[in-house]
C-alpha cells in the first residue's frame, strides 16, 4: 500500500468516525429510563467502535510517520 492509498484510507475511517460520533449522540438523545440500561449498553458498544476507530486512524499516521510523511502544518502541536 503507498502513502496515497494510506491518506484515503484513513479518510474512510475519518467519515467512519464521523458517523459512529452521530450514532452516539442519537443513542444519548433517545435513551429514556425504561431503555436505559439497552441504550447504556448500545451506546458503550458505540463508544468503543469510536475508539477503534481513532487508534486504527491513528495507527496508519505512524506507519506514514515511519515512511518520513510529515504531518501538515496545520495540525501539528503548537507547542514550542
Amino acid at each position: 500500500m503507498d502513502n496515497q492509498q494510506l491518506h484515503d484510507f484513513r479518510k474512510c475511517i475519518d467519515v467512519a468516525i464521523n458517523s459512529a460520533e452521530e450514532m452516539e449522540q442519537e443513542t444519548i438523545k433517545h435513551a429514556t429510563s425504561e431503555t436505559f440500561l439497552k441504550g447504556f449498553k448500545e451506546l458503550r458498544a458505540v463508544e468503543q467502535a469510536v475508539l477503534k476507530l481513532k487508534e486504527a486512524k491513528m495507527w496508519l499516521g505512524k506507519i506514514l510517520e515511519a515512511r518520513g510523511s510529515e504531518l501538515p502544518k496545520e495540525f501539528r502541536d503548537k507547542v514550542n
